[in-house]
């Protein structure tokens, strides 16, 4: 044999076949098989019919349709197999290139060669990638003409599935209804458009319609799609009667379908079951870990998240880009810039900063945690930036404060000629407001003109809110009257805004004008009504409004709703009506409130109200950790601040003891109180009738901690 890979016995003749190019693409080496090409293209072999459809379905295989189309040229003698070869390639493809296979047919066509069962099929799938309703049915009826597949089960599950993508359901279903021989394949078609499209309880029917079928049963692909019809809806009765289902037909529970499951279960807030479906699995990868994750963060456990996390990267499972999206966007909301840093080092392990959605992720991460050197440090290090990257790093300082910052990288960006959109003019109307001047405001209002951005509800609200921070509260209404598309955030944009500037009696008849127009107020209008009543002293108003809440608006009153009203009870003086408010109100947390109501008892002088709501306020603090004993500390020095700041006398005022846990091996030193409270310091403020105030320091009978005490 030669180097060229032939043979001069009996002539020239080509060892391979088209079976050696078979065997290229199940080794997915293209390199091989466009060696077979040349040899066969050297000693005239190309134009054989076998020969160029193998090559046409080498080439498409992987993805290379230049190649496929010179190899369908080469072909001298083309017949139906070698048209069909160039009509399933193309509808391979789920984006226009699919449009190919039409055109290829009506080459064929013109050529006097007739379509078989194979190029309708590959036609169909063609159509349902480009959801060509139009085209479908031609090949349908082309079919019926032609008496074609007419019990063909293979065809008539493609017809089922184009229509299906198409939105012909009901067509689809029909088509599924008329066929006497149905197949799983072609169920399966149906159920899974019904899922993808949200019609759960469709995808449920037809699936149960299926059981009913003589010696059907479903696959795991149908239970796959069927699981995730009701991760659609939620259905947590469906999930497990399907997974009993799955048990009782002793179905082998593979990948997919666990997978489905752990992420029903997820969504359904059933992670104890999801994790036992998870330990089950023998070999798990990066899916199913970042299902896991994902369901961990969408319960709220960042901390079994982070596990997962740990022990995906000690199987050597390699982290993608939904694994560090799901994480970073998680620490970006909580705040957690330690946790972010090491999904950082984790990022560029694996090169994953290489790409620009992941750098921009990380830098809002590091945004949300205030730290604007590391934000900086990587937007330095990207060489192609993107409108995301400069929003991010505007974002980053207007969060801080560096507004001048922020509009100086706005006028960089410019420069590189990247227009903004409608979250950079958000972001610098933001960085506008801190500044407090309107005239740049007056240009950006210009801007929003000429792009025809004042459709975008956000940019026009965040216009609204900065003239009212810059004081033209004028051009703010001016605004808001000119919205033609007024939505609910409108409202309550204008509303803050009247508020800003104390204009409480705009804010109620603001708020009357809603209610005339039928629009239903949500928990941030409540916010801005009870603020702006709160600020003017409206007792009686104030009161209306929130009771109204959940008799009238069916809104359940919130923690800020609670301050709002305790702030508006303390400024008209009412501290009683407040305490009664908060110890009825249905609240988990009620430390913020009392320390509302605690400064108003400062404010008013009501030293009895105010000692009781510090002893409840030590009780309401949760059990501290550790590190958090000096918080603690800080409140019961804080009490104590309140007292002396009302003029106490030691002789009038009952003892009062304030405990507070603190570590065994916690310095005495470090308990010390603060310079203003020192003995040296409450002996001059204590008159000759008063004793002096006595500091102990008794141990508690508790290795494991010591109890401080202050008694007055």
């Amino acid at each position: 044999m030669t180097s060229t890979g032939f043979t001069e016995s009996m002539g020239w003749r080509h060892p391979y076949n088209y079976h050696d190019l078979t065997s290229c693409m199940e080794l997915m080496n293209i390199e091989f098989g466009r060696s077979v090409h040349v040899d066969a293209f050297k000693v005239g072999l190309n134009d054989d019919r076998f020969i160029g459809s193998s090559l046409i379905a080498l080439y498409f295989k992987f993805g290379s349709i230049k190649d496929a189309e010179r190899a369908f040229i080469e072909i001298i003698d083309k017949d139906v197999v070698a048209y069909t070869a160039m009509v399933t390639g193309y509808a391979e493809f789920t984006d226009f290139n699919a449009r190919g296979a039409f055109e290829i047919v009506t080459f064929m066509h013109r050529e006097g060669l007739n379509a078989n069962r194979v190029t309708l099929v590959s036609l169909l799938q063609a159509a349902g990638h480009l959801r060509e309703f139009g085209k479908g049915r031609s090949v349908h009826c082309y079919a019926l003409r032609r008496l074609i597949g007419v019990s063909d089960e293979v065809l008539l599950t493609s017809l089922v599935d184009m229509y299906a993508k198409c939105g012909a359901i009901s067509i689809a279903a029909s088509v599924l209804r008329q066929t006497k021989k149905r197949t799983v394949a072609s169920w399966n078609a149906l159920i899974a458009r019904l899922s993808q499209l949200g019609q759960s309880s469709e995808a449920l029917k037809y699936f149960c319609l299926m059981k009913q079928g003589n010696n059907l049963f479903p696959d795991s692909v149908t239970l796959a799609n069927v699981l995730s019809a009701c991760s659609n809806r939620n259905l947590v009765q469906h999930t497990t009667s399907l997974h009993a289902y799955i048990m009782r037909r002793n179905i082998q529970l593979d990948e997919v379908l666990t997978t489905t499951l752990i992420e029903l279960y997820s969504k359904c807030y059933k992670m104890k079951r999801a994790r036992i479906l998870f330990d089950h699995l023998i070999c798990r990868d990066t899916i199913v870990y970042n299902v896991m994750i994902s369901g961990y963060l969408h319960n709220g456990l960042v901390e079994e998240a982070i596990n997962i996390f740990s022990d995906m990267i000690r199987e050597a499972a390699r982290p993608n880009f939904a694994t560090v999206v799901s994480l970073l966007s998680a620490f970006a909301d909580v705040g957690d810039a330690r946790i972010g840093r090491w999904v950082h080092g984790i990022v560029f392990r694996y090169g994953l900063e290489l790409d620009l959605d992941v750098s921009n992720l990380i830098m809002h991460m590091y945004a949300k945690c205030g730290q604007i050197k590391n934000v900086k440090m990587i937007f330095d290090l990207i060489t192609d930036k993107d409108l995301v990257s400069w929003t991010v790093m505007m974002m980053g300082y207007v969060n801080i404060g560096l507004a001048d910052e922020a509009t100086a990288m706005f006028q960089k960006m410019q420069r590189t000629g990247e227009e903004p959109d409608s979250s950079v003019i958000v972001t610098l109307l933001q960085a506008h407001a801190q500044l407090g001047s309107s005239e740049p405001v007056k240009e950006i209002h210009g801007y929003i003109y000429r792009t025809c951005l004042v459709e975008d509800i956000a940019t026009m609200n965040s216009l609204i809110i900065t003239y009212a921070k810059c004081g033209r509260i004028d051009v703010a209404e001016a605004v808001f009257n000119g919205m033609t598309g007024r939505e609910l955030a409108s409202w309550n944009t204008m509303i803050a805004a009247y508020g800003i500037h104390g204009y409480c009696t705009q804010v109620l008849e603001m708020f009357s004008q809603m209610q005339r127009e039928n629009l239903k107020p949500d928990v941030l209008t409540f916010s801005s009504v009870l603020s702006a009543c709160s600020h003017a002293g409206l007792v009686e108003e104030g009161w209306h409004i929130f009771s109204s809440m959940n008799s009238d608006y069916l809104v359940a009153p919130q923690e800020e709703h609670y301050n709002c009203m305790v702030d508006l009870l303390g400024r008209a003086g009412q501290l009683e009506e407040a305490y009664n408010l908060v110890k009825c109100s249905p609240l988990r947390d009620r430390a913020s409130a009392m320390r509302t109501l605690l400064a108003a008892c400062k404010v008013h002088k009501n030293t009895k109200l105010g000692e009781l709501i510090g002893q409840e306020l030590l009780d309401l603090e949760p059990q501290l950790q550790d590190s958090e004993v000096i918080n603690k500390k800080k409140k019961v020095e804080a009490l104590i601040a309140f007292s002396f700041t009302l003029g106490l006398a030691a002789n009038k005022m009952k003892t009062r003891v304030f405990f507070c846990e603190i570590p065994a091996n916690q310095k005495q030193q470090d308990l010390a109180l603060p310079p203003r409270l020192k003995k040296q310091d409450l002996s001059k403020q204590v008159t000759p009738n008063q004793h002096p105030s006595v500091l102990e320091w008794p141990l508690h009978s508790k290795a494991s901690s010591k109890r401080y005490s202050i008694t007055m």
